[in-house]
C-alpha cells in the first residue's frame, strides 16, 4: 500500500497506544498514524513487550469509556430533573450505556463481566459449589 507507514518507530507506537488509552478502537488509532492492521499485527507478533503495552492501553481505554458512561448517565439524570426529555433521547442514552457495558464485559470480563457459579447436589441433598471466574 503506497503512503502507508511500515517502519516501526517509538513515536508512532506511542501515538497508537495513546489513542487506544482514550477509548478509540484499534482501527481508528491505526488510521491516525496511517498504519495498516497487517503491519501492526506483525509488530505485535515480533515484539512481546509491545503486545503487553497494547493490552494495557486497551484496558485503559475501557476504563476511559466507562468513565464516559458514568458522565453521560449523570448528565441525563440532571437534565431530566430540569426539563422534560423525549423518549428518543432516553432510548438513545440507554442503548449507548448498555452497549458500552456490554463491550466492557467482553473486553474486560474479569472486571466487568457477570460472575457465574454452579451448584450441584447429591442424593442426600448435601450440596457443594463450584465457582469459576471468566
Amino acid at each position: 500500500m503506497v503512503g502507508r507507514n511500515t517502519k516501526y518507530t517509538k513515536e508512532l507506537v506511542n501515538t497508537v497506544l495513546q489513542e487506544l488509552a482514550v477509548g478509540k478502537s484499534i482501527r481508528a488509532a491505526l488510521k491516525v498514524v496511517e498504519v495498516d492492521w497487517e503491519t501492526w499485527r506483525s509488530w505485535l507478533n515480533k515484539k512481546p513487550d509491545l503486545r503487553e503495552q497494547y493490552s494495557l492501553a486497551k484496558e485503559d481505554g475501557i476504563e476511559y469509556s466507562m468513565a464516559d458512561v458514568d458522565q453521560i448517565a449523570k448528565e441525563a439524570v440532571k437534565k431530566s430533573g430540569e426539563t422534560k426529555m423525549d423518549m428518543a433521547n432516553v432510548k438513545a442514552i440507554d442503548t449507548f450505556i448498555k452497549h458500552k457495558q456490554w463491550m466492557a464485559s467482553k473486553l474486560a470480563a474479569r472486571k466487568y463481566g457477570d460472575r457465574q457459579s454452579l451448584e450441584i447436589g447429591n442424593m442426600k441433598d448435601q450440596s457443594f459449589s463450584i465457582k469459576w471466574d471468566k
